[in-house]
């Protein structure tokens, strides 16, 4: 993928959040990776729909 500017900006807002010391910093950038390609690239699935069902009555009438 190739990089953009609003990746850059995205990436300067997100490390003005990090915290002062390296390792940290670091570790958080860990965190946040894992939670990028783990819980959130799982897609969701989509709620299937109920099964249709039609009750159908004779016209006949059951006394006959």
């Amino acid at each position: 993928m190739k990089q953009e500017n609003w990746h850059r900006r995205h990436a300067v807002m997100l490390a003005s959040q990090l915290p002062e010391e390296t390792e940290d910093a670091l570790t958080v950038l860990r965190l946040a990776t894992q939670l990028v390609t783990g819980f959130l690239a799982v897609p969701d699935e989509a709620p299937k729909a109920p099964p249709v069902f039609s009750i159908i009555q004779s016209s006949k009438s059951v006394d006959a």
